[in-house]
């Protein structure tokens, strides 16, 4: 899976800061709350809940479970879906978040097994 440039640059020194992480994490689960009526993100929002989770509990050192790509490519989705002005500017009405459900998919169908491990050990 291939995120693009600007998520996986901005993942990667995400990654080596957990503060700064922890912030993003809080940025995106509000415009994930802001979002909350949009019908095209509906098919993922479990889903990204879910990766917040991991993140919040990797960065603030709860959960350290996580293959360093994984990581990365959760990071990096995160990171695609704040942005407002990446393939399809989120303000565009019914078509704003097509793109980050095409991203976010995309990076769910490779990390689900690590999704998998981290509900289970979050459930137990």
């Amino acid at each position: 899976m291939e995120l693009p440039r600007f998520a996986r640059a901005r993942a990667r020194r995400l990654v080596e800061s957990p503060r700064q992480l922890l912030r993003v994490i809080e940025q995106a689960g509000r415009k994930l709350a802001a979002a909350g009526g949009a019908r095209s993100l509906e098919p993922v929002v479990g889903e990204l809940r879910t990766m917040l989770e991991l993140l919040r509990a990797w960065a603030g050192g709860t959960y350290s479970g996580v293959a360093g790509a994984n990581l990365l490519l959760i990071v990096g989705a995160v990171v695609y879906f704040l942005m407002p002005a990446d393939l399809v500017p989120d303000f565009i009405f019914g078509l704003g978040f097509v793109d980050d459900v095409a991203v976010i998919t995309r990076v769910v169908g490779a990390v689900r097994e690590e999704l998998a491990k981290f509900r289970a050990s979050q459930a137990g």
